[in-house]
């Protein structure tokens, strides 16, 4: 009888892995640590807001495209850029630090010279801040913001910028992001779609978007990869 070793990836995957050009990441959930800033900050905005909110909502709901959120609890439309800027001004009152492992796996990757990208939903001027407090601030080859796409994930349009930044077909990347909306994009872009737990979904959502592995982190799947 065959046992699966869920740690290691199938033969296919490695050989992907092997033969891609370049690397992508999400930023939230993946490298930094922010889906409890994120959550907190969503509580005092709502409450600020009148909406009611809890974490089993947040759970549910929580993805790269904010707006899915404020659908999901009621948010008037006329009032996303209200709360757009109230986010920012509290979720900035503290920066989030990267996950554990995270800079090891980048910079394993970098001494490889392997061409990376960064794949964020989010605001280019919050992600930015982030990659400046955690040391990052032009580590990356390419990055692409979620405000800055005509069609935010899990649309492909993000990977297939990532692509045309690196210089790479995006069939030759890997992506690797916390969420089914990441899944779905690298999917539908052609990248080889690669799942991690460390932020709000399980493994089960991650494989019915699309994931061809899945791993506990970033770390992990950079370790597997050059065993």
């Amino acid at each position: 009888m065959r046992i699966f070793r869920r740690g290691r990836p199938p033969r296919s995957v490695l050989e992907r892995l092997s033969a891609a050009g370049a690397w992508a990441f999400d930023w939230d959930g993946t490298l930094l640590d922010s889906i409890g800033r994120t959550f907190a900050t969503y509580r005092v905005l709502f409450a600020e807001l009148g909406v009611p909110f809890d974490e089993a909502l947040f759970r549910r709901h929580q993805a790269p495209d904010w707006r899915q959120l404020y659908r999901a609890v009621g948010l008037p439309e006329e009032r996303w850029a209200e709360a757009d800027h109230r986010w920012l001004a509290l979720y900035e009152s503290e920066v989030s630090s990267l996950l554990p492992g995270a800079r090891e796996a980048l910079e394993t990757l970098r001494a490889r010279r392997v061409p990376l990208a960064l794949v964020s939903g989010g605001q280019r001027r919050r992600v930015e801040l982030e990659l400046r407090a955690n040391g990052l601030e032009g580590f990356f080859d390419a990055l692409v913001h979620g405000d800055e796409v005509p069609r935010r994930k899990p649309d492909p349009a993000s990977m297939t910028l990532a692509g045309r930044y690196l210089h790479v077909d995006p069939r030759r990347l890997v992506m690797v992001g916390d969420h089914p909306d990441d899944m779905r994009m690298a999917a539908s872009a052609g990248a080889l779609p690669i799942g991690v737990l460390s932020g709000t979904s399980d493994r089960r959502a991650l494989r019915a978007a699309g994931a061809r592995w899945t791993a506990e982190s970033a770390e992990a799947v950079v370790r597997a990869a050059l065993a």
